[in-house]
């Protein structure tokens, strides 16, 4: 089986094989299990939440975190967001909901889910449902309609209950005005802030150094350390073995045509004047106005770039207006629209966008075209020649973990393949010490593994990898001399703090005299600071993000004006007062009521079907299988 995936590796139907084959590893890890929750990630009254299912729920909310992440995401990011509890959470909540659609009998009829479908955008073509449309988006999708109309289903009957049980939530037009004025309401402080920084006079002395090295001796251990043996199956190695026929080229270009489709493209240029997107009727006709102006000169000058360098607002009017050559897709749609209907030479009539007007000059047009093979036979030749390379340094180092597993040692495996047995030095677990494409990968792997063990296949970069760890250094507690330096910053970092802490408690017992933060500051040769008006869900100029700083600030006022605490924030140290109170105006609440109701409905709605949740919860029997959350 191993020898028959490993040659038919390009085959796209064996790379879902292999894809799976790799989940189901990641999740069930080695054994079988017999009993039903043994054979389920979690059972809710019985009913089991089985591997697949949470597999899918889990790579469909990876799949949207790296949409927001982008490659910032990786794995201890997933685990600190606990996304496999929040895949398990969603589907357990399916579960209720779907048992509480059966309870009351809620249905979704064939024609409801047809007239569901036919509305949803991506399955249209010119504003109709269109079916060929519809099997290519699910197949992108890696679904078909069987599957796609059963979850789509479960989800409408989802939004029938959960409008069944939100349907008697309302909001007064007083609960809507409260709401908004405590989102809104705007507070400026004056403040003083202590910074342990200034407090450069602190030393720590040579007892409290010892004191700390010997209370805590697991910070100052070294880090483990490993050393590893290895083997390396690289792509080029087998440059020799490949050659691309003219036929391979030939099929590639046909089977993949749409890559070298050339899409059509414009060659303009244009006069911009600006015009905000919200601006009032007024200044939008102004601005039209003078645009119409512009374009009466354009149509009878033949110097467009020099009425571009003189009027435009734009930032190509310094190069005449002139914007080179583009797709239509690169535009926004308005001017997008209106330069690809025009024809070669032709100005047209001001256009407006989100940025204002404009006057466009088509200076040309290229047709959509696609680029013939003889174009292109050299990039396809390469790919092709990569990606056998590719497969043979694959079925290489499989070949050479086949033979491991059938008895055969590191070395005879390296003789077999003909490769050299290479030694790493000592390495840390981020890669320190290493020199290789993927060091911190290969140090990974090798810190996952015990002495004498060999790795499965690892792909680092390019190439792929046998590792086999050789010798481990455990941590160990190092000299006070060697970590000293560190200790020295450590308790230094702790003084200051504790001394500014101190300054600012003795600033605080003063602040109720003093009656004001200005003159507390005055009385004790400081500066005090203001901030700008922010709401309660703003940072605060000066000083950041504070949730407990505007909570206090929100409480003070005129009869109230300074707190009589010590407030900590990115360990510095506030004493605050009040400076200024701004409530939103009545006729902004009445201009926004409509909207601020909807707002809090939401809201309400959310709540409510959450606590509905959790009443579900409590009665219904739920086991959690806790091994494949770790």
């Amino acid at each position: 089986m191993l020898g028959y995936l490993r040659e038919n590796t390009g085959n796209w139907i064996i790379k879902i094989f292999l894809f799976i084959i790799v989940i189901v590893f990641v999740f069930l890890g080695v054994g079988s299990m017999s009993s039903k929750r043994d054979n389920s990630v979690a059972t809710v009254d019985d009913e089991p939440i089985t591997i697949n299912e949470f597999q899918d729920a889990y790579k469909l909310m990876v799949d949207r975190m790296r949409e927001r992440f982008g490659e910032s995401l990786n794995d201890d990011l997933l685990k600190a967001l606990n996304v496999k509890q929040q895949a398990l959470n969603t589907l357990i909540e399916q579960k209720l909901v779907a048992n509480e659609a059966e309870r009351l009998k809620i249905i979704v009829s064939d024609k409801e889910l047809t007239q569901a479908l036919m509305t949803i955008k991506a399955f249209q073509k010119d504003g109709a449902f269109n079916l060929e449309q519809y099997k290519k988006v699910l197949g992108f999708n890696s679904l078909n309609p069987e599957i796609f109309e059963v979850r789509q289903r479960a989800a409408m009957k989802e939004r029938k209950v959960r409008d069944m049980i939100l349907s008697g939530i309302t909001v007064s037009d007083a609960e809507a005005k409260s709401w908004y004025i405590f989102q809104n309401t705007a507070m400026a402080i004056n403040y003083i802030k202590v910074d342990p920084a200034s407090f450069t006079d602190v030393t720590p002395t040579e007892t409290q150094i010892k004191q700390q090295y010997e209370a805590n001796p697991d910070l100052y251990k070294s880090n483990p350390k490993k050393k590893a043996a290895y083997l390396k199956f690289s792509p080029e190695d087998h440059t020799a073995e490949v050659a691309v026929s003219e036929d391979q080229v030939k099929e590639f270009y046909e089977k993949n045509i749409d890559r070298f489709k050339v899409p059509q493209k414009v060659e303009a240029s244009h006069i911009l004047i600006k015009v905000d997107e919200d601006a009032d009727e007024a200044a939008v006709e102004t601005a039209r106005k003078e645009a119409d102006k512009i374009y009466e000169l354009a149509v009878k000058d033949k110097d467009f770039a020099g009425l571009a360098k003189k009027f435009s607002q734009g930032p190509s009017k310094s190069s005449g207006g002139y914007l080179g050559v583009f797709e239509k897709q690169n535009m926004v749609k308005p001017f997008g629209d209106k330069a690809f209907s025009m024809k070669t030479g032709e100005v047209s009539e001001p256009v407006r966008t989100i940025f204002g007007w404009h006057i466009i000059k088509l200076m040309a047009k290229f047709d959509a075209s696609v680029k013939p093979i003889d174009q292109v036979k050299d990039t396809i030749s390469s790919e092709l020649m990569a990606q056998e390379l590719q497969n043979l340094a694959y079925y290489q180092a499989g070949e050479a973990l086949d033979s491991i597993i059938d008895g055969d040692d590191f070395e005879q495996v390296a003789m077999i393949t003909k490769r050299k047995v290479m030694t790493t030095p000592f390495f840390t677990q981020n890669g320190d010490g290493l020199n290789f494409e993927d060091s911190a990968g290969f140090a990974q792997a090798a810190f996952s593994q015990t002495n004498d063990d060999i790795s499965e296949v690892k792909q680092l970069g390019a190439s792929y990898y046998l590792i086999k760890v050789v010798e481990t250094i455990e941590p160990e507690v190092q000299p006070l001399e060697i970590v000293k330096k560190s200790i020295v910053l450590t308790l230094t970092s702790k003084l200051q703090k504790e001394a500014a802490k101190k300054a600012a408690q003795a600033l605080a017992e003063k602040a109720k005299a003093a009656g004001s933060i200005e003159q507390l500051a005055k009385e004790n040769k400081l500066t005090a600071l203001s901030t700008d008006l922010f709401t309660r869900n703003q940072p605060v100029e000066g000083i950041g993000s504070a949730p407990e700083l505007v909570k206090t600030a929100f409480a003070l006022d005129s009869k109230n004006p300074i707190h009589p605490g010590v407030l900590e924030v990115d360990q510095n140290f506030y004493i605050i007062g009040f400076k200024e109170k701004q409530v939103p105006e009545d006729a902004k609440i009445m201009e926004t009521l409509d909207k601020t109701k909807e707002q809090v409905a939401y809201m309400k709605q959310g709540q409510n079907f959450l606590s509905w949740i959790e009443e579900l919860k409590t009665k219904t029997d739920i086991h959690i299988n806790s091994k494949y959350l770790n």
